[in-house]
């Protein structure tokens, strides 16, 4: 496994830190961050640290809730940074015209905030979902040399985002830690909600919102061969894995995306749309 290296504390970005990509591409009204993982979280870090620098990665489904739910959308627009995660959003960029648009996924931000030697002062929190992940990942983390002490682990339990009393007692408990890497592994989009929610009750940690990531970084799964993750298969592989959970996500809600991709498409409009027609949000919510 790589060495880690932990972000810098919530102060702005020194003449180490690469400089942020200028220009974002833009897909669906939304700004995406350019640049490799580095150049991504360089971008979240140079925000103003008054508040969690979140940092989200956008796949098709995503695509699909944000049309849906506002709060999904303003813990979007409220972001640090913004990544093209799933290879159609990248397909449409390049269709789009966008030059030379990179594929930066939540296994690559997770990779380059934990890779590299240890530095005093950076503290890491894991918000997971089980135990088995959250003891799995904080071993691999101590055998890389990171201080136990540095490391702090949640496991909330399935609802927390909606019990204020919790969510602003684990807030509390992020904040307390010095958290300088919040990392949750609990779902999109209970994990982005909830960061933007608690705003700076957090903090100023960078926030990586990394879902199945996290299991990967912690050696309980493995992701899909190469040539699966560069040719647009790992949504396969990934569905052979659980097929009840995914069947309705890649096989009836994907539907809706097309929906999205073809208006636009057809209608030849500078920037993406996210406002579905009634007529097909009300066939979509029949389903």
């Amino acid at each position: 496994m790589k060495r880690f290296r932990l972000p810098e504390p919530v102060d702005p970005p020194t003449e180490g830190v690469r400089a942020p990509p200028r220009r974002s591409i833009r897909l669906f009204n939304i700004a995406f961050t350019r640049g490799d993982a580095d150049e991504v979280l360089a971008a979240a870090l140079a925000q103003p640290a008054t508040h969690p620098r979140l940092v989200v990665t956008a796949n098709m489904d995503h695509i699909i809730t944000l049309s849906e739910m506002p709060a999904f959308r303003k813990a979007y627009d409220g972001a640090a940074a913004r990544t093209l995660d799933g290879m159609p959003l990248l397909w449409l960029a390049r269709l789009r015209g966008e030059h030379a648009p990179r594929r930066v996924t939540g296994h690559d931000l997770l990779a380059a905030a934990l890779s590299g030697p240890w530095h005093a002062g950076r503290r890491v929190y894991l918000v997971c979902a089980t135990e088995q992940i959250a003891a799995a990942l904080t071993g691999r983390l101590v055998d890389v040399d990171i201080p136990s002490e540095a490391i702090a682990t949640t496991v909330p339990p399935f609802g927390f985002e909606q019990d204020a009393a919790y969510s602003a007692a684990l807030a509390a408990r992020v904040r307390a830690h010095g958290t300088t890497l919040l990392i949750l592994g609990v779902g999109a989009p209970r994990s982005e909600i909830w960061v933007d929610s608690q705003g700076a009750a957090l903090g100023a940690p960078l926030v990586l919102a990394v879902g199945d990531a996290v299991n990967v970084a912690a050696g309980l799964a493995t992701r899909a061969p190469p040539f699966m993750q560069h040719t647009g298969l790992e949504w396969l592989f990934r569905f052979a894995r659980a097929p009840r959970r995914l069947f309705r996500r890649y096989f009836i809600r994907s539907w809706k995306f097309l929906w999205l991709v073809s208006r636009e498409l057809l209608s030849g409009r500078g920037r993406l749309s996210l406002d579905i027609p009634a007529e097909i949000e009300r066939a979509h919510n029949k389903r």
